[in-house]
């Protein structure tokens, strides 16, 4: 018995089919095809021409073929399979003279253009091959798109496949060469592609077949088995024949993940010595996710749309649902295996993990070596894990390969587990053929170039910091009034695998993500025409448009001669150019993140923690995330620096220091260098942003983090100037883009800039110094001040004991600087501003001399500040000394 749902695709099963029907028929009957391509209707072959002639396209044999075609035929010539050869001839030879209606760029890449033992129209000498673009296009592809969509979308509801997505591969073909067959593949949700897979399979075209196929990646696969079907309804008979055993042979495949065991790793010590991998989720609270089975499912209790594609439920359905016996390879960064494990055990929730990774499974881990990826060295990819938290990769068998190789030792215990890894080359399995008869992407035709484009993306409408890495995004081809957008060729042009830059027009005006193109130009349901990508990379530095504008390797770049647009086109030189100044931007960062010790954070745990009592310590973090900007002012030695890290490390909840900038003002310090100004280069002059609008820049693109501005000597700048119109901006409640200003040096109206709701500032102040004037009462006004106290009690004994003074001295320094301080606080002169404080007494290492090492604190550190202080006055400077004398 046929569901009502999938009767219901019976008209759009019809339509892919009778067109496969057609094209099959074009496909063996050239005559037919050649009657038919001279028939098209003028608006058919002037839309062709126009693709394909465009004069800014880059040089391809056979576009410069179709659009000689089409305007052939517009000329009122009959094309036949004669002339087609004529013109690819014409192509051959490079006639310049016959093309000079082609401009200059196109004739010198034409005369460039590289020619090899291999013809350059080898993959189009069928002629279906050349011509399928003049009928297969437009609403004609849109419907089969859609169709396919919804045909694939039915079948996997009927057949309750809710852990399964799809793949389709409509008219063009797997490679665009044109195909006479489309063909859909149902695949598990947990696998990279449905190459890594049995697939439910359903091939439409002059003949329709349906049944189990094996992925071309899989190793010693069942054999595929396809059965031809009269209709619809024999479709889903063959499936449901197919359905249990596809199911169970997909169960028994092992799979490949990749594993994030905190940020930045700051957990991997903990969770490899207790033998498990856990997942944080504080995203959403959903608890216990034991009773959980489908992605749908967690969707619903995170509060989301059960289709939501969002990357974090993702991961976490992934992480509960991975068979035992699955291997998972722990990461840091994208570049970085720092282990190697096999799942054990079933999911489990505990509530009480100290630090809140309540997510868990056990895991046998079999190494803790450190393998760093070389770029491109494996398929030419950049990187070799995806940023997320739990997700399948495609380079299993490549990181265990490279294992053995440089780890032999590790051959024993992988083989011990049945991992696959390759010793050399010549052990390497070649890949089994598929079958001839069913068409896939790996059939052998070469596949036409990558293409590299530029997306502007209004944050008024969609902001890239709203979304997660690994999440899908939609990008309508046409605007609100259903015109088609600006330069609209480049959305029919691009093609999954094709990498995009993601840039965020005025007023961010940043490089904020890498994307991939995951879908051509297709009809949905809800937004009409669209492209499909993944956001694969989020910038942890975005790079701002002042950075790019002034590049000469980017003077011809299309976005730069006219941004007014949505989609752009880039050579690959110039993707390579914003890519390595994007590179260069973010390596800084990520060694900053590598340097950084980052493990979870709490005052009360901290062996190295200030000398405050806890109380006060939890009511300065709890002032600062309520005000935004305080001040810590006291004498020298107070730790004020110290203690700024450790609030932030607080708020945080973690130690990192990549989301803490340092900068310590001083009387020559400006607004040009704080927030923005102009420099003088090779090209002349251009905006250079400082180091307050870059490090806003960062945290506005990561807007669920806290960054942190440390402010060191805050009042030996000139305060209203280096801050400026921002001024206004810092104050807590003024954190917002309606209170935006336009910036000094700002190039257009909509350039503004307003200070993000999560960066703090945190400025140190020394109140022992008597050069500095009096902090602006405008800036006062927009801080909280902290005075700190040196600190000389029974704790601070208790830490010079510790670090290996003898107990005498620790007593000595301790009940001395005290009676120093008590006198200069009594000075009408001084006051308690100028105390000598706990932190000049810090740094004794155990092993030295320890009187040694306070003669030189006294000599060397202590006098100089005494006769400072008291410049006047050299007898109570001596007798000071004798007081601190052990």
């Amino acid at each position: 018995m046929i569901n009502t749902k999938i009767r219901d695709m019976k008209s759009q099963f019809d339509y892919i089919q009778n067109l496969g029907k057609q094209y099959t028929v074009y496909e063996e009957q050239p005559e037919v095809l050649f009657n038919d391509l001279n028939s098209l209707p003028e608006d058919v072959l002037k839309d062709v021409y126009d693709e394909y002639g465009d004069p800014d396209r880059k040089f391809q044999p056979v576009a410069i073929l179709r659009a000689e075609v089409a305007r052939r035929i517009l000329d009122g010539e009959t094309v036949d399979e004669k002339i087609t050869e004529e013109i690819k001839e014409r192509i051959r030879t490079k006639d310049k003279s016959y093309f000079s209606h082609l401009n200059n760029r196109l004739l010198g890449e034409m005369e460039a253009y590289p020619l090899y033992k291999r013809d350059i129209f080898a993959n189009w000498q069928r002629h279906w091959s050349v011509y399928h673009p003049f009928f297969f296009r437009g609403k004609t592809k849109e419907t089969v798109d859609r169709y396919l969509k919804q045909i694939s979308e039915s079948v996997m509801k009927d057949m309750g496949l809710s852990n399964y997505t799809s793949h389709e591969v409509d008219f063009y073909g797997a490679n665009n060469f044109g195909s006479n067959r489309s063909w859909i593949a149902i695949y598990p949700l947990n696998k990279n592609s449905h190459r890594d897979a049995y697939q439910f399979f359903i091939e439409i075209g002059g003949k329709v077949r349906a049944g189990r196929v094996a992925g071309h990646s899989l190793k010693d696969p069942k054999p595929n088995n396809v059965k031809f079907c009269d209709s619809l309804a024999d479709v889903m008979v063959a499936l449901n024949q197919e359905w249990k055993q596809i199911l169970e042979l997909n169960k028994g495949i092992r799979n490949y993940f990749k594993f994030a065991p905190g940020r930045q790793s700051s957990e991997w010590e903990r969770f490899y010595n207790e033998g498990i991998a856990a997942i944080s989720f504080k995203e959403f609270d959903i608890g216990d996710a034991s009773d959980l089975q489908t992605r749908e499912e967690f969707n619903i209790k995170a509060g989301l749309d059960p289709q939501n594609k969002t990357n974090v439920t993702w991961n976490l359905w992934l992480f509960k649902t991975a068979n035992k016996g699955d291997v998972v390879f722990a990461n840091k960064g994208t570049n970085t295996c720092i282990g190697i494990g096999i799942v054990q055990g079933d999911y489990y929730y505990d509530e009480n993990d100290i630090g809140d990774f309540y997510h868990k499974r056990g895991i046998k881990w079999l190494t803790d070596k450190v393998y760093q990826y070389k770029s491109k060295s494996y398929r030419r990819y950049a990187t070799l894990f995806r940023p997320d938290t739990f997700s399948p990769t495609l380079a299993g068998e490549f990181i265990l390969s490279e294992y053995v190789r440089l780890f032999p030792e590790l051959k024993t215990v992988f083989d011990q587990h049945d991992l696959e890894y390759e010793i050399n080359e010549k052990d390497i399995k070649s890949k089994p053929k598929p079958d001839a008869d069913i068409e896939t992407d790996e059939d052998t035709e070469e596949a036409e170039e990558l293409n590299y484009w530029w997306l502007n993306a209004n944050p008024s409408i969609w902001s890239i910091s709203s979304f997660n890495e690994g999440d899908s995004q939609t990008y309508t081809s046409r605007n609100e009034k259903g015109n088609k957008r600006r330069i609209y060729k480049h959305f029919e042009a691009v093609k999954p695998g094709d990498l995009m830059i993601g840039y965020e027009s005025s007023p961010v005006k940043q490089v904020r993500a890498i994307f991939e193109i995951t879908k051509s130009l297709y009809q949905s349901e809800k937004e009409g025409e669209v492209i499909e990508f993944q956001i694969v990379e989020k910038l942890e530095v975005p790079v701002h448009w002042n950075e790019l504008q002034n590049d000469p390797g980017l003077k011809d770049c299309e976005v730069f001669i006219n941004n007014q647009g949505s989609l752009f086109k880039l050579t690959e030189e110039e993707f390579d150019i914003i890519r390595d100044t994007i590179d260069n931007k973010n390596i800084v960062q990520e060694k900053k993140q590598q340097r950084s010790d980052i493990k979870s954070y709490d005052f009360k745990d901290d062996q190295d923690k200030p000398f405050l009592p806890e109380q006060q310590f939890l009511r300065i973090s709890s002032l600062l995330k309520r005000k935004k900007n305080i001040i810590l002012q006291g004498p020298p030695g107070v730790g004020k620096t110290f203690l700024a890290r450790k609030i932030a490390y607080q708020l945080m909840g973690f130690r990192n220091d990549a989301q803490i900038q340092m900068v310590q003002f001083h009387q020559s310090f400006s607004y040009e260098d704080f927030i923005q100004g102009l420099r003088m280069n090779k090209q002349g002059i251009t905006i250079k942003n400082g180091i307050f609008f870059t490090f806003c820049q960062q945290a506005h693109a990561h807007p669920g983090r806290p960054f942190f501005l440390i402010i060191d000597e805050i009042n030996r700048g000139n305060l209203s100037k280096i801050f400026g119109e921002l001024m206004m901006l810092i104050e807590f409640d003024k954190r917002d883009k309606k209170y935006a200003v336009k910036l000094t040096y700002a190039e257009d109206e909509d350039e503004t800039f307003f200070v993000p709701d999560n960066l703090y500032l945190i400025g140190t102040m020394n109140t022992a110094d008597r050069s500095l004037a009096i902090v602006d009462y405008a800036l006062r006004r927009r801080f909280a001040f902290i005075n700190l106290e040196p600190i000389f009690d029974q704790t601070f004994k208790l830490f010079l004991i510790d670090t290996g003074l003898s107990e005498n001295l620790a007593e000595s320094i301790r009940s001395s600087v005290l009676k120093v301080n008590e006198k200069i606080t009594k000075d009408n002169n001084l006051g308690s501003g100028f105390q000598i404080g706990h932190s000049f007494f810090c740094s004794f290492k155990d092993g030295k001399d320890e009187m040694e090492w306070y003669s030189d604190i006294l000599d060397y550190e202590i006098r100089p500040l005494l006769e400072e202080i008291w410049f006047d006055n050299p007898e109570t400077v001596n007798d000071m000394m004798k007081v601190l004398a052990p």
